[in-house]
């Protein structure tokens, strides 16, 4: 495998002519590595780091450790490419949702508790899946099409969702999706030490004490999310130049359109994402 292009974080998305670093590889094609140990390249020898949805699962003090990371890696020119929760974004369409559900629209009842939970549950949930999931499961059925056009195509693999009169139901598994990400969830957090999980067992009134901070330390949850003005910030302060905000259908890097990782069959992936690209000096 080349290193000039390493997909950071990569979970089950992925491309051969990539790099691909995940804490837990869910193929051969993917290399077994734990950020929070730095990237296993020399200096100035990638052309390109990318990192899709991992630094919100990161403490600001190792997002900023990863991003210094990259700039070591990268060759003068190289480029970082960044997806992450759109913070701005889902606040902007909470309140959108809030204004229209408090006149009484319907739709936007419906859709007030999911981007509620968007918003909120993966930074403060204290078990897999949190209230998100079981949402999924219990009521994304009747409100379908807002959820999915929040989370994405990938979506579609896992929900059934029933039709009507007919019976007849089509798979958007939404519910499936979730517990495959909580599974899969793409961070650089270490993993919790044997001794620790010991004391699960062994503490007398302290197991859901120990049990959430075993949790929280897993790295599902959110940790942080950012926007475009404080991503920017960062990338400035890790020394990169030339920040800009991206779509998902553009990029600095020579052919990334073609490896899929942002844009599947014409479609976002993660449509709630805002992408940030910015250059080694």
């Amino acid at each position: 495998m080349s290193s000039s292009l390493v997909n950071i974080g990569c979970g089950a998305t992925w491309h051969p002519a990539w790099t691909n670093l995940d804490v837990r590889p869910v193929s051969a094609q993917v290399r077994a590595w734990d950020v929070s140990h730095g990237l296993p390249f020399a200096n100035e020898q990638v052309d390109a780091c990318y990192a899709s949805h991992v630094l919100e699962h990161l403490t600001r003090e190792q997002a900023h450790a990863l991003l210094i990371e990259c700039l070591r890696v990268l060759r003068p020119g190289g480029i970082v490419r960044l997806a992450v929760p759109d913070l701005e974004g889902i606040v902007r369409e909470y309140l959108d949702v809030v204004t229209r559900a408090d006149k009484g629209e319907e739709a936007a009842i419906d859709q007030y508790e999911w981007i509620t939970l968007e918003l909120l549950d993966q930074l403060v949930r204290d078990k897999s899946g949190g209230e998100m999931e079981r949402y999924l499961r219990s009521k994304a059925v009747n409100n379908a099409a807002y959820v999915v056009g929040r989370i994405g195509p990938e979506a579609m693999n896992y929900m059934t969702v029933k039709s009507g009169s007919n019976g007849s139901s089509s798979s958007l598994g939404v519910a499936s999706m979730m517990c495959a990400v909580a599974r899969s969830v793409r961070s650089a957090t270490s993993r919790v030490s044997s001794s620790l999980r010991g004391l699960l067992t062994e503490a007398d009134g302290q197991e859901d004490a120990l049990r959430v901070g075993h949790f929280r330390l897993s790295g599902e949850c959110h940790r942080w999310m950012y926007d475009r003005f404080s991503l920017k910030q960062l990338l400035e302060r890790c020394g990169f130049s030339r920040v800009r905000r991206c779509s998902a259908f553009e990029s600095g890097i020579a052919g990334f359109a073609s490896f899929g990782l942002d844009v599947v069959d014409g479609k976002v992936r993660k449509p709630d994402s805002l992408f940030m690209e910015a250059m080694k000096p």
